[in-house]
């Protein structure tokens, strides 16, 4: 408990439930973001990422950085700024921390760079449907430039977790959500990305949960991890979903998602997820 831990983005959503996870349970950590997170019961320090110096003393003493502090997605601004400013806050602070001696870096990554959400601008050539059920090892084939963003802060991860000595783990997280309305699919809502993505989400409890999990586990080296279950449907269970969407699985999978090795190196599993609105049998 006593460790020193950075949380960058700490003003955004998963950022301060992170934050907060690691205020219950008594972890001495210090929080940034470009934005003011306010009136919060941890330290806090308003820092842009962009810039390496500032970067560089942040991390001064840390043990543990927990790195959530990108674009959260393209949305409106232009791909190519959100591709260039994700990759230099991640070079900025992966740099600093191996200059400063931190010990592990938790990157807060994506589902989105196995090939989902193709920029219909420039893309011409889509990703092929990933092989189910994913897992840390799925290949990533980004189609949009955030999720290059990802891929390559992955790929450099490898670098400083080889070539540095520092322990590196990448959370590849789905889409997150409090249960919220909005999150669910229903019959007839269905899109091509619910279907590529395996209808899979996470909450964000559950998500801050994760990154304390993998704080207290012992992980040398290098890991990827997707995190999630294939829960966002409301009407089907997982029999019925595959049933349904995937016909060329088996439907006696237990999920879209295979986080076994998740939970087998940090113990941590998913608690919070959608009910579904029907039984398997009615579903059928």
């Amino acid at each position: 408990m006593s460790q020193r831990i950075l949380v960058t983005g700490a003003s955004g959503r998963l950022g301060r439930a992170v934050s907060g996870h690691l205020h219950q349970e008594g972890h001495s950590f210090l929080a940034t973001d470009i934005v003011d997170a306010g009136d919060v019961p941890h330290p806090f320090r308003q820092v842009d990422l962009m810039d390496h110096a500032a970067a560089s003393q942040l991390l001064e003493g840390v043990e543990v950085l927990m790195h959530i502090g990108n674009h959260p997605g393209i949305g409106s601004t232009p791909p190519q700024v959100v591709f260039n400013q994700n990759t230099t806050m991640n070079t900025n602070v992966f740099q600093a921390a191996a200059e400063r001696g931190v010990r592990r870096i938790i990157f807060a990554s994506t589902l989105q760079l196995i090939g989902s959400h193709v920029d219909s601008r420039t893309v011409v050539a889509p990703a092929p449907p990933p092989t189910f059920p994913l897992h840390g090892g799925t290949p990533a084939r980004p189609t949009n430039l955030y999720a290059l963003s990802k891929a390559v802060a992955e790929q450099m991860l490898q670098y400083y977790a080889d070539r540095c000595g520092i322990e590196c783990v990448a959370l590849r997280l789905p889409m997150l959500h409090n249960c919220d309305s909005w999150a669910s699919v229903g019959p007839g809502d269905e899109t091509a990305v619910d279907v590529f993505e395996g209808f899979t989400g996470l909450t964000y409890a559950d998500a801050a949960a994760l990154f304390a999990a993998v704080l207290r586990a012992d992980l040398p080296r290098f890991r990827v991890y997707m995190a999630g279950t294939a829960h966002r449907h409301t009407q089907y269970d997982i029999e019925a979903l595959i049933r349904k969407f995937y016909p060329q699985l088996p439907t006696d999978l237990p999920d879209l998602v295979d986080s076994s090795r998740l939970t087998r190196e940090t113990g941590w599993e998913v608690r919070d997820t959608f009910s579904h609105s029907t039984s398997k049998d009615s579903a059928q």
